[in-house]
């Protein structure tokens, strides 16, 4: 039996490429049924107010795309529910649905109104969507006929292949269902067209899908998936290991371990991903207002020791938002740690002890996180009180706590755009995602300015200078961009994405 040691990979090759460790293969085991581990329970399934992983991994599931990214190493899109769609100028797309794709219950063919509403419901001002900016720069969808339409943009819009359309903002609803229902929902869509349907849903335990019959693309190989929710990496590997589930994520700190107990029946992969990880400074608390106390904490916060303590030392450190291989990455590393600076900041805002607390949620790796930041944050006189969370209380402390919340850890998933994930620290998502309260003219200016920006290196600069203001804020600690390990029965061939998220369609027996 021949394993690749981890060790001997780079971690500059795990953030460019995906790695896989692999045993021998045993004989698959061919069954109609998979029983797969979440990070948690889907709470919100419209597309225009998805909040989490599990959200988004439905989302996928349950719903039609005119396209959709391919289960892969490398970002590539293809056509799913449209027969063709083409360009037709920088502000003109024109679509043509296949026909005889059927929405459940009874309520007939997906058809260009279905479209139409899907998209220019994101820029509705009444729905007041978190995820409008998805289709920000849409004019219109224009209907030609049963199946075809034409979508219409006010203004270039570069990350419409990369970040709208095979994401979570290309998902066609029944324009039907959705006026039957006001217009809105959270988690029972009432109507689905994808290649799963929801059958039921036990919350808390567990999500069912099953394939539907009215989907006219390609029959997903499993009848049915069991989705089962175990936030903790930690906890869910000990599920897979007693058999609970067929698959799961697994804890960064745990894959050396894991690798050197593999079965043969038994997978490890680890994937590169554009998500961010980072400490968030509210500077809006009255604790944190002033500039010169939020560098402080930038400057006492050991970013080495967390990736050592908390993750065995496999990511590389983030150098910003944007992660590496996209557009507008920097290279440029963070400054290091600086714990005489940082008491002399305190001292010349005037502080000499401060109470502040920290969000988190409560998978082990995170907590490991927390521990480090508390105890190096003692160092300067700071005391941190940890407030660990399950998953869904944590993602609602913006409702809850709003400019109450004083810092918090978090992680931020991203498709391979950075439009997607510099829109969230807007203004006008001050509160909702944007829980550091930035605010930056500057800022706003070259996040719409990069929207419709077709030059590379115009739209790289423009990232780049955009990541700066968020450092002279000193409202953001970048961590890592945290690769994605999953382990799985090699009886299975996971649809999983580039950087590691599940395609549940995509799911198949192994050959």
């Amino acid at each position: 039996m021949k394993i690749n040691n981890i060790l001997n990979f780079t971690k500059a090759s795990m953030l460019s490429v995906g790695i896989a460790i692999c045993v021998a293969v045993s004989a698959p085991i061919y069954a109609a049924e998979l029983k797969v581990q979440v990070q948690s329970d889907f709470g919100q399934l419209d597309p225009a107010f998805w909040a989490s992983q599990s959200d988004r991994n439905v989302i996928h599931a349950i719903y039609p795309k005119l396209i959709e990214f391919k289960s892969s190493k490398n970002w590539e899109w293809q056509l799913s529910s449209a027969e063709s769609i083409e360009q037709i100028d920088d502000l003109t797309i024109k679509f043509t649905l296949k026909p005889g794709l059927m929405w459940t219950n009874g309520y007939g063919e997906v058809t260009a109104e279905d479209v139409e509403y899907s998209f220019e419901r994101f820029t509705n001002e009444d729905l007041a969507a978190p995820n409008a900016g998805d289709w920000s720069p849409l004019k219109d969808v224009e209907v030609l006929d049963k199946y075809s339409g034409l979508i219409h943009l006010k203004e270039p819009f570069a990350p419409i292949w990369w970040s709208t359309l095979p994401y979570t903002g290309g998902a066609i609803l029944s324009k039907k269902a959705m006026e039957e229902m006001g217009g809105k929902f959270t988690t029972d869509p009432k109507v689905t067209a994808g290649p799963y349907k929801i059958e039921s849903w036990e919350q808390g335990q567990r999500t069912i899908l099953v394939a539907h019959d009215g989907w006219n693309g390609e029959a997903p190989a499993f009848d049915r998936l069991e989705l089962i929710p175990i936030n903790d990496p930690k906890l869910a590997e000990v599920a897979f290991q007693a058999g609970q589930v067929d698959i799961t994520q697994v804890a960064i700190s745990s894959v050396p371990g894991m690798q050197a107990s593999l079965t043969d029946d038994e997978l490890l992969e680890v994937r590169p991903s554009a998500d961010y990880f980072w400490l968030g400074l509210n500077a809006e608390n009255p604790d944190l207002k002033d500039a010169r106390v939020r560098e402080a904490i930038k400057k006492a916060i050991d970013v080495e020791a967390i990736i050592e303590g908390a993750y065995f030392g496999i990511p590389e450190r983030s150098t910003g938002l944007v992660a590496p291989g996209l557009i507008g990455h920097r290279e440029e590393a963070q400054p290091a740690r600086d714990v005489a600076g940082a008491k002399a900041l305190l001292a010349d805002a005037g502080i000499t002890s401060l109470n502040l607390e920290l969000e988190l949620q409560n998978s082990t790796d995170e907590q490991t996180a927390g521990l480090i930041i508390q105890a190096n944050l003692a160092e300067i006189g700071v005391n941190v009180q940890l407030n660990v969370h399950e998953s869904g209380t944590f993602w609602s402390l913006g409702d809850e706590k709003g400019v109450n919340m004083q810092m918090t850890l978090k992680t931020f998933t991203s498709p391979p755009d950075p439009a997607w994930s510099t829109q969230w620290f807007l203004e006008g998502q001050a509160g909702i995602w944007n829980w550091e309260w930035f605010k930056n003219a500057e800022y706003e200016k070259l996040h719409y300015a990069a929207l419709s920006e077709t030059d590379f290196g115009k739209r790289a600069d423009m990232y780049e200078q955009m990541q700066e203001l968020m450092d002279e804020s000193h409202s953001f600690v970048w961590l890592i961009h945290p690769p994605l390990a999953r382990v799985y029965k090699s009886s299975i061939n996971p649809g999983l994405m580039p950087n590691g998220d599940y395609k549940l369609q995509d799911f198949a027996p192994a050959n």
